[in-house]
């Protein structure tokens, strides 16, 4: 009943907010949740413009791009993998990360070393997504 509530609500500010004239998409900041090792710090949707995106499915293609601050609490070294992100939501669906091939990631620039345990850096991720939805983002080691 509760995560009824929280889609409809969502939906609700979807339908209020719209796009801004820039084309950054959604503000996502409200419905990406983090995870012991990932803090959420900013979030947004942005419908891509790649050529072909509208043919799959009849739907276009969005990316929630979501810059998050990682802390390595996993092992005593660990090189983090972008794929090794993961978006679930409250649907069930699941989505690696990524971070290039397509127009709406570009700029993003990680540094993948090596980080110790203890250490945290600050990351940007895409999620490739249907539609915007609530979720959780972990990392999956």
């Amino acid at each position: 009943m509760v995560k009824r509530l929280l889609v409809a609500l969502f939906a609700l500010g979807l339908l209020g907010s719209g796009c801004d004239d820039k084309g950054q998409g959604l503000k996502a900041s409200d419905f990406v949740l983090g995870s012991d090792s990932v803090q959420i710090l900013d979030a947004r949707m942005v419908l891509t413009t790649d050529s072909g995106a509208n043919t799959v499915g009849g739907m276009g293609l969005n990316y929630a791009v979501v810059r998050v601050h990682f802390t390595n609490n996993l092992s005593d070294q660990l090189f983090p993998v972008v794929s090794h992100f993961v978006f679930t939501s409250v649907q069930g669906g699941r989505y690696n990360g990524v971070d290039s091939g397509s127009t709406a990631l570009i700029g993003i620039s990680n540094d993948y070393g090596p980080m110790k345990k203890g250490d945290s850096r600050d990351l940007t991720i895409g999620f490739r997504v249907g539609m915007p939805q609530n979720g959780q983002i972990t990392y999956e080691y």
